[in-house]
């Protein structure tokens, strides 16, 4: 099992917009090999979000980049950051 981080920027005021509509989209997504999404926030930087997914192996993490449904999920929760997210893969 491995686990993937990532620490996000997003708009203050629509954080929990923002994990709302990322956590339906993973959800629906049921990407092969991954378990367990969690997402933390800050109380210090209401604009910081930390994203855990655990997985079965790196295979299983990257196999999806670039698949329709990957790129749809980039596309519809981009609008909320405001910085390219620390940990993550373009």
């Amino acid at each position: 099992m491995i686990h993937e981080i990532v620490i996000q920027q997003v708009q203050a005021e629509k954080r929990d917009e923002y994990i709302k509509v990322f956590g339906e989209i993973l959800t629906k997504a049921n990407y092969a090999g991954s378990h367990g999404i969690k997402f933390f926030t800050s109380i210090e930087d209401p604009s910081r979000v930390i994203l855990m997914i655990e997985w079965d192996s790196v295979e299983a993490h990257t196999q999806h980049r670039g698949t329709s449904t990957h790129n749809a999920m980039r596309e519809a929760t981009s609008k909320y950051q405001t910085a390219k997210s620390d940990g993550a893969q373009p």
